[in-house]
């Protein structure tokens, strides 16, 4: 009986936390950490272009830099379509956002 008045006491074998409020805090959380999307100025978004460009004729491997809210990733591939209307490229069986992209590096 002594351990259980020691400490925190009985309320240390009681704690709980409702679902609810683990996905609250997993909210809060992220929307601290969310990022703000960079601007790109005209000159770095014509590379991008000029390199999509290059990479779907040569049918050549490249790597994008895709951004995301809370953290960057990568996709690499080869570009499989353009969809110009849609704004969008078909690259390793993912449609990803011309708009989204933030760097264009060739695979040699």
């Amino acid at each position: 009986m002594r351990k259980k008045l020691e400490g925190n006491g009985l309320w240390e074998s009681s704690r709980m936390m409702l679902h609810e409020h683990k996905e609250r805090i997993l909210e809060a959380n992220q929307r601290q950490e969310r990022r703000e999307k960079p601007i790109l100025d005209p000159q770095k978004r014509e590379e991008i272009n000029e390199s999509l460009g290059s990479a779907y004729q040569n049918k050549e491997e490249i790597k994008l830099l895709l951004w995301h809210p809370y953290e960057n990733r990568s996709v690499t591939g080869v570009i499989a379509k353009l969809d110009l209307i849609g704004y969008r490229i078909l690259i390793d069986d993912e449609w990803v956002k011309l708009a989204g992209i933030l760097e264009v590096t060739r695979r040699e």
